[in-house]
């Protein structure tokens, strides 16, 4: 395809829709910003329709980004390049970014997940802002969590936001939406014990034995944890807190708590 230089062609209006969440939702697609992110993606076995990317832009860093354009080419991908003033159009706020993807939107059910005999997993209820969901999807990765279970999502998973504030995480990290109902249902189908995170918890998150199958399950910053999961859980446990607040960012408290959780499982 020739170079795009026009801020009304009809490809980079409908890929500049993308940052819709209802576009995103009846196209079953949406944007990955960045040669990181998309290299994640693309090995994650991500579908990837379409790169945009300037030519030229490409600092000494980014070396590989002709690399990965060529991988993605070779893949039967179509790169597409773009004028800088087209990218602007496309790409998040003021970012400068080199390649810019439209991707599939890989959709997992919980009747998909390949789970362990002792996995760790982690519930999240009705997170809001996609940055701290990212921000959780990116420590789950390095801690090894087998799947994340997102219940009644206040923003789409596969959000620019998200992509991008997990580093492309979200891609290496199986996500399945459902009802608290139907996690809950899952979960103890595969014998998976529930560890609620709650300020109002008697036990320290240092004193409990995670050496086991355990779901941690944790709220949003706003409204915490429903009724349903306090009561669903086999346990509940609290980060100490010693200043004014009560409470960690949800994406620090995931890290203490699932850090601690891989501590023990490596004795």
């Amino acid at each position: 395809m020739e170079k795009i230089t026009s801020l009304q062609n009809v490809i980079i209006k409908k890929a500049q829709a993308l940052r819709e969440a209802s576009q995103r939702r009846a196209c079953g697609m949406t944007i990955i910003d960045g040669a990181r992110e998309i290299k994640r993606a693309f090995e994650a076995g991500i579908i990837l329709d379409k790169v945009f990317y300037v030519k030229g832009r490409q600092t000494p860093p980014q070396a590989g980004q002709a690399a990965l354009l060529e991988r993605l080419s070779g893949a039967g991908i179509a790169t597409i390049e773009v004028s800088p003033l087209v990218m602007e159009k496309l790409a998040y706020g003021k970012r400068q970014e080199e390649l810019l993807a439209l991707a599939k939107t890989p959709l997992k059910e919980l009747k998909d997940l390949k789970l362990s005999l002792k996995p760790l997993v982690v519930v999240l209820e009705s997170l809001e802002k996609p940055g701290n969901l990212g921000a959780v999807l990116r420590t789950c990765d390095g801690v090894g969590v087998e799947a994340v279970l997102v219940c009644d999502p206040q923003t789409d998973v596969y959000n620019p936001n998200v992509i991008r504030s997990s580093t492309g995480a979200v891609f290496s990290v199986p996500v399945a939406c459902a009802a608290a109902g139907e996690v809950c249902s899952f979960l103890r189908s595969k014998n998976i014990r529930i560890c609620a995170s709650s300020p109002a918890a008697q036990e320290l998150y240092t004193q409990a034995d995670f050496k086991g199958a355990w779901a941690f399950v944790l709220g949003s910053e706003d409204k915490g944890l429903s009724d349903y999961w306090l009561k669903s859980s086999d346990m509940t446990v609290k980060i100490p807190m010693k200043g004014l607040a009560d409470s960690l960012n949800v994406s620090s408290a995931a890290a203490v708590i699932l850090y601690e959780a891989l501590r023990q499982r490596q004795i």
